[in-house]
């Protein structure tokens, strides 16, 4: 069911996208949310006392004050998500999900390094970054907004995507 749910949402997102091609920016990021939210919910963490599910926007925030909304509604394993707007790389680690942004995707060997090895779920939408170190990278491909994964990294950082995410990826780097 929990398969069907995101295949659904990512889907419609998809066709919502496509349906309205000359979308601007902000509807092609408000769908990019709907991504980042179905993100967390189909990884999972190592057990770590926190209150709230920190999800970090490194770099120019992209979304518009709408996601804040739709966010504060959110919960991930029962944990109520906080919105973070970083720029700097010393807090990323306080992080469960950094998007990088394009603005600062010139500094992502000094994100990848900061949190090497801790549990964060990073998240791009820049060409050729899931080689990189970029967990889940995402793009958009005949006016659709589809992804890619880098398993190896996921592992590093001790995460564990689902197997119905995977299935949905274009690409999965082992």
């Amino acid at each position: 069911m929990a398969y069907a749910k995101l295949g659904l949402l990512l889907c419609s997102a998809s066709i919502a996208l496509a349906s309205n091609a000359h979308a601007d920016e902000s509807g092609e990021y408000m769908l990019k949310a709907a991504f980042l939210y179905n993100f967390a919910i189909f990884t999972s963490w190592p057990e770590r006392s926190m209150d709230n599910f920190n999800l970090c926007i490194y770099g120019k925030d992209p979304f518009n004050r709408d996601f804040d909304s739709l966010m504060q509604k959110k919960n991930v394993n029962e944990r109520k998500v906080i919105i973070h707007r970083i720029n700097t790389t010393d807090r990323l680690d306080q992080c469960q999900l950094v998007f990088i942004s394009r603005s600062a995707i010139g500094d992502l060997a000094g994100v990848i390094n900061s949190i090497k090895d801790k549990p964060v779920l990073t998240v791009a939408d820049s060409p050729g970054v899931s080689e990189q170190g970029v967990v889940l990278n995402m793009n958009v491909k005949d006016d659709k907004i589809t992804f890619e994964a880098n398993l190896n990294r996921a592992r590093k950082a001790g995460l564990n995507l689902s197997s119905q995410l995977l299935r949905l990826a274009t690409e999965v780097h082992q």
